[in-house]
């Protein structure tokens, strides 16, 4: 299970998260809600090693680093590479592999994979970080609003994907629209004024917070 163990961040004088903890479990869709700057993107970014915090996280017993792969925004990719050869990089994987994966699959055609990435669309960008998120095959997965910029085919590779992976892998997202998620979702929880709260109608999962 992920374990998210008193946890807090600030940048400068601004407390972001508040010594909050949050364990959810090893498989199933996990929904994060909160208004745009509560945190969300911030705690993901914890997770994933990107900013410096304090507590600790955990994958069971192991560091999470080791264990996640994730989709954010300010991902760079190289916009003289083809999509294919993006994905191939990101994922470490011969081209061959990677054009037949299932999860890549999902979100692109073989003519868009050998488009150079300088052309593509915001959403099209968004599907290259997405794929590769899923293809990575990692036990934990995080994606900051992955529906930002999708179309209604890459919508429905997601959910595809969501519905495959539920039962064999944690998959932590911060997005707005939980209604898209109501089918696949696990679990749903907020960060509001730096402190983690459930939604008492999705809790197969536990939070603690406390305070300074």
């Amino acid at each position: 299970m992920l374990r998210i163990i008193k946890l807090s961040k600030r940048y400068g004088r601004k407390k972001v998260l508040q010594n909050a903890s949050l364990t959810i479990p090893s498989t199933g869709i996990h929904i994060l809600r909160g208004e745009n700057g509560s945190g969300k993107t911030t705690l993901l970014k914890c997770l994933a090693g990107l900013e410096r915090h304090q507590g600790s996280i955990l994958w069971h017993n192991d560091s999470l680093a080791n264990n996640i792969s994730a989709a954010f925004d300010d991902s760079a990719l190289h916009g003289r590479l083809s999509g294919l050869q993006n994905l191939s990089a990101l994922l470490d994987t011969p081209i061959d592999q990677v054009a037949e994966d299932d999860a890549i699959k999902a979100f692109f055609t073989q003519e868009l994979l050998f488009k150079r990435s300088a052309t593509y669309s915001l959403g099209q960008r968004k599907k290259i970080k997405l794929a590769a998120a899923f293809a990575a095959r990692k036990p934990c997965i995080l994606l900051d609003e992955p529906l930002s910029g999708l179309d209604n085919t890459g919508r429905k590779g997601l959910l595809e994907l969501l519905e495959v992976t539920s039962d064999s892998t944690c998959v932590l997202i911060s997005d707005h629209e939980s209604a898209f998620y109501r089918k696949v979702a696990s679990s749903e929880f907020s960060i509001r004024h730096g402190k983690i709260q459930r939604d008492p109608s999705k809790q197969p999962f536990k939070v603690d917070d406390f305070d300074d």
